[in-house]
């Protein structure tokens, strides 16, 4: 159920359609508009004088202090700092806002910092805080409400992006109806997982494009025993996994959704409670198949040592005919398929255990917050900071060499907030495909999502025999299914939208490792199936239900 928050927002969105910046590019080559009503109220306080302009300035300017990450390696130029940029002069001429940081870190000493400061009391106006961090200020009640904020003065445009993702994003920094904090989600598409097979070895061995579990079964089988590569050694895989059981490339949960189970996931059960998918009946099913599968050599018998890189490898080497992987898997693959031109890989749809679809799960992928601080005088300001990372600023006054980049310094990062696209492949899958059927470079977004410009030339490149474009070819493929995913609302998203618990945080690592472990034992036959029970209840008991407790408790929050 979204927050009260959430729903205003989606119908505050609904007046207009609205062409979107993305997330980090910043560009756009429109008009600023100019704010025309102020009003001396609001949040700015007696006697000051308060734009109800979502891109208005405040009159007088305040000074509003924030800390922030800043990578090691980012460049400046021109007698450019992080105090003092492009940005921060926009947020000072168009705003009234100046920004003063009281300390800036590198992030791997940021959470450390950001610790002290809040034991210390000592927190900024504006903040970005991962999930860990969101959690322990929404319980420390050291957070201000953002709903009027913005409601009075998020840009339509801005909210219409925060509400791409159908409002998953507010309703995670929603709590008894107040929205306090900003997401950032950069969007779950890419966290989907694929069946991709070498269509070359299918043709070889005679059998069929997989729909279902028992096609797969049989694809494995006659990718190790049929000799698909023809050099008559017994030296080819079937199924491709890798040491850490889990992940995008590759990783074993599109095997596992298949049989309707979601590891590392949390499902809502019949009962409409919130449970652990890994320890779900269904896994232990999928457990058994894995563990013949591997005994009979269907799965490569390496995987228990093989790490992402050396299977990157194996495929490269021509020596694995299936996986389960991410969309961007075929741009690994670039050094196999130039010594084997031949190679072809393809994606397809998860294939089902029985005659109900399998949904590919997907990850809760928020884990930043843009949060003001309780008591802040002027809480509008990170609204309206947020709005300028969205809006198409005048290119003249705002020039893109300024604001986005300038060869390869990246001065999109000056920005203290920046706005993002859950649903930029989406966006990316539909403008391509207008793009590359008309031939028509002009209907690319570049604006928004300059990469899609690649798309286009990799298509074009491999329709025209080069094949230099065939790596983004198929990657544009896999596009293709999860869009088709995506209208058919098919993701399995996790149901557990929030950062860590405070017990996830203290024994999730643990709780992860024996997971692994012991599935790893399973499959490998090092431990007979009924393992599985023993891991359920030794999971429960070292936390796993101190942590179910705590995730029913975040629901009834919502």
């Amino acid at each position: 159920m979204k927050g009260k928050t959430a729903n205003l927002l989606l119908r505050s969105t609904l007046v207009s359609v609205l062409v979107l910046t993305a997330a980090c590019t910043n560009q756009g080559n429109g008009n600023s508009t100019k704010p025309e009503n102020t009003e001396v109220a609001g949040n700015g306080g007696a006697g000051e004088a308060v734009s109800m302009e979502p891109l208005g300035k405040i009159d007088p300017p305040i000074e509003v202090t924030a800390i922030r990450t800043v990578n090691s390696n980012l460049k400046f130029e021109n007698g450019e700092t992080i105090e003092n940029n492009a940005w921060t002069k926009l947020y000072e001429e168009e705003f009234g806002i100046k920004i003063k940081y009281l300390w800036v870190s590198d992030p791997s000493q940021y959470d450390q910092k950001f610790n002290i400061a809040m034991a210390s009391n000592k927190l900024a106006d504006i903040m970005p805080v991962n999930g860990i961090q969101f959690n322990q200020l929404v319980e420390a009640g050291q957070l201000e409400d953002l709903t009027e904020a913005l409601e009075n003065y998020g840009t339509p445009k801005m909210k219409e992006l925060l509400m791409k993702d159908g409002g998953l994003g507010i309703e995670s920094a929603t709590f008894d109806g107040k929205l306090l904090g900003l997401p950032v989600n950069p969007g779950s598409f890419d966290t989907a997982p694929l069946l991709w097979v070498r269509t070359d070895w299918l043709e070889k061995v005679g059998l069929p494009e997989p729909k279902t579990m028992d096609d797969v079964f049989k694809i494995a089988e006659a990718f190790v025993t049929q000799d698909p590569d023809g050099n008559d050694k017994n030296d080819t895989h079937g199924l491709g996994a890798a040491k850490d059981f889990y992940g995008l490339e590759p990783g074993l949960e599109g095997f596992f959704n298949g049989y309707h189970a979601y590891p590392k996931s949390w499902v809502e059960d019949e009962s409409g409670q919130l449970v652990y998918g890994s320890i779900q009946p269904e896994m232990k099913q999928a457990l058994a198949k894995l563990q013949e599968m591997y005994a009979n050599g269907y799965i490569d018998r390496e995987f228990g040592v093989k790490d992402k890189e050396k299977f990157i490898q194996t495929v490269n080497a021509g020596k694995l005919g299936m996986f389960y992987g991410a969309d961007w898997s075929p741009l690994l693959f670039l050094d196999g398929k130039t010594l084997d031109p031949e190679m072809e890989w393809k994606p397809f749809h998860l294939p089902s255990i029985d005659a109900t679809a399998a949904r590919p799960q997907t990850e809760y992928n928020i884990d930043q917050y843009y949060v003001v601080r309780k008591g802040m005088k002027n809480p509008e300001a990170a609204v309206k900071l947020l709005n300028a990372a969205s809006h198409d600023w005048d290119r003249e006054k705002y020039p893109l060499t300024d604001m986005n980049m300038n060869g390869d310094v990246e001065k999109w990062q000056y920005a203290l907030l920046q706005a993002a696209n859950p649903i930029q492949n989406v966006e990316t899958y539909e403008d391509v495909s207008k793009a590359v059927k008309q031939q028509d470079e002009s209907l690319l977004n570049l604006t928004s999502n300059p990469g899609q410009a690649n798309f286009y030339k990799g298509i074009n490149e491999f329709n025209n025999g080069d094949l230099n474009g065939w790596g983004f070819t198929r990657f544009f493929d896999a596009i293709t299914v999860l869009y088709d995913y995506h209208t058919k609302d098919q993701f399995k998203m996790t149901s557990f939208i929030s950062g860590p618990t405070q017990t996830m945080v203290e024994k999730e690592a643990t709780l992860l490792k024996m997971e692994l472990e012991t599935f790893t034992k399973i499959v490998m036959g090092e431990s007979s199936i009924d393992a599985f029970d023993e891991f359920v209840v030794n999971w429960k008991n070292l936390g796993g239900d101190t942590i179910t407790s705590e995730v029913a408790n975040w629901k009834a929050s919502k």
